[in-house]
């Protein structure tokens, strides 16, 4: 009969391990499916914009967010949208540009923990600025609002 293990003192439970490898599992399932189902989408050809960075998704599994939304649902939800206030073309280079900003809704429709996943550099402090003064309608399922987490696309032009 084989002997039980012995587990070193400080280490982690075994089960504690497998919840975190369980919700990180499931997280990136949800990233996998998303595209395949392209919720949202009015185009087929529409690509689902995805942030996967390492601390977006760290912070998505601390607050244990497991809903990843599309743009077109996000947008739909706007409720106050704040226009980037850009630098003026004499001041600065002439740029433009796509900037991702990646965000939580909160449950009642504020942006939480918002970054900019990619864009110009010039670009991103300003449409990041602007997108966490944005409030939405919260997003819920089957009547109970719940935190999502998305990423939507801005095209600005600072001439």
């Amino acid at each position: 009969m084989p002997k039980p293990a012995k587990i070193k003192e400080g280490s982690r439970p075994q089960h504690k391990i497998e919840l975190c490898a369980m919700k990180a599992t499931k997280l990136l399932l949800l990233f996998a499916i998303a595209p395949a189902i392209a919720l949202g989408q009015d185009d087929p050809g529409e690509q689902v914009i995805q942030v996967t960075s390492k601390e977006f998704l760290q912070q998505l599994i601390e607050d244990g967010v497991y809903l990843f939304i599309a743009p077109k649902v996000a947008e739909s939800l706007v409720t106050r949208r704040v226009e980037p206030i850009l630098p003026r073309p004499d001041m600065a280079a002439r740029v433009s540009g796509t900037v991702i900003i990646a965000f939580e809704i909160s449950k009642d429709g504020k942006v939480r923990h918002a970054m900019a996943a990619s864009g110009p550099k010039l670009l991103q402090a300003p449409v990041l600025a602007a997108v966490r003064q944005w409030r939405f309608k919260p997003y819920t399922i089957n009547g109970e609002a719940i935190t999502v987490a998305t990423s939507i696309p801005l095209k600005v032009s600072n001439f």
